[in-house]
């Protein structure tokens, strides 16, 4: 993995913490985790692999369900997070690279689970190449990217109106997306809960659909499944995401 996205990652390490707040952002409970936790199905006993495991609050949820997990991030800040805040799960932690994870034999979990993190890294077929190496046969791999065709960090963005008093959010006009097939890296600042950027700007790679579909039946995987989670409840916050998806959910099978 680039040098570079390894750096991102360790400057923003602690600010990525305080957003993520132990247990995900309000998108990530209202619509990425549920879809996730369907697809996963019962983990109890299974052996986890959480790639790109973050400050580890999808690693301790998934243990505390009963899995066996393993997390591995590029950031030693994070991992070292990770470890600090875990303490009642039992989860081996790594500073790794998840498109060379030599330190992993062949075959040797049940479930990959990589969250929000194939879009910010530029080795898609090497890592979904160890993803399927260090899976059984007939493993599953679940993984998540805010939506390629409606990608605020890639080529389009929300025409906005007014801020909404009681959401405290702008209402959304329309979404506008043009370039969709210039497959290419952005980089983009995070914004914490209170509106300010983030100490370092993150790489993002814009795909196509198509090319995570097509790089998952290379590598060995067959599709299961291809979710466009909407948010769960009827919350006003969340307008904009019950009338175009923000994320993309992939489950595939190792053939």
């Amino acid at each position: 993995m680039d040098e570079r996205i390894a750096e991102q990652w360790e400057a923003n390490a602690e600010v990525f913490t305080n957003l993520i707040d132990g247990t995900g952002t309000p998108h990530h409970h209202e619509i990425l985790n549920p879809c996730v936790d369907r697809l996963l199905g019962d983990v109890s006993g299974k052996v986890l692999l959480d790639a790109g495991c973050g400050e580890g609050y999808l690693s301790r949820n998934y243990a505390r369900k009963g899995a066996i997990v393993t997390g591995v991030d590029i950031s030693r800040k994070l991992i070292d997070i990770c470890k600090r805040t875990t303490a009642q799960e039992e989860i081996n932690f790594h500073v790794g690279n998840i498109c060379n994870l030599h330190f992993i034999s062949d075959s040797e979990f049940d479930l990959v689970l990589c969250n929000l993190v194939l879009l910010n890294i530029a080795c898609l077929p090497e890592s979904l190449s160890e993803f399927s190496r260090v899976l059984r046969p007939g493993g599953i791999l679940v993984f998540s990217v805010v939506h390629p065709a409606f990608n605020v960090y890639g080529p389009g963005s929300w025409e906005v109106g007014e801020k909404d008093p009681k959401t405290r959010r702008r209402t959304g006009q329309y979404f506008k997306v043009d370039r969709y097939f210039d497959e290419k890296e952005y980089l983009r600042y995070w914004r914490t809960r209170q509106g300010e950027k983030f100490p370092k700007q993150f790489s993002f790679y814009h795909r196509t659909i198509s090319t995570y579909v097509n790089a998952l039946i290379s590598t060995g995987f067959s599709l299961v499944s291809l979710r466009e989670p909407r948010p769960v409840s009827d919350n006003a916050f969340f307008d904009r995401e019950r009338r175009i998806p923000f994320f993309i959910v992939f489950k595939a099978k190792k053939t």
